[in-house]
């Protein structure tokens, strides 16, 4: 089963790079089209980033503080 993946792995990169490749090689050229969609994931990765990163901070945090301030609550 490895090696099947394997080989679709390469399949899809190959069909990958065929698709961006400029038109006058391939006849499709996405390139102005994998910018937009760059463009557009780029800064919705930066939110989800930047919560995971303030989150695993506070979880932190919480560990860090001593066990003598959880007792009193």
């Amino acid at each position: 089963m490895g090696v099947g993946k394997i080989i679709l792995g390469v399949i899809l990169v190959i069909i990958g790079i065929w698709a961006i490749i400029p038109i006058s090689w391939s006849g499709l050229g996405l390139w102005k089209e994998l910018w937009l969609v760059i463009k557009g994931v780029v800064p919705i990765f930066l939110v989800f980033l930047g919560a995971i990163l303030v989150w695993i901070e506070a979880e932190e945090l919480k560990i860090e503080r001593p066990k003598s301030r959880r007792r009193r609550r």
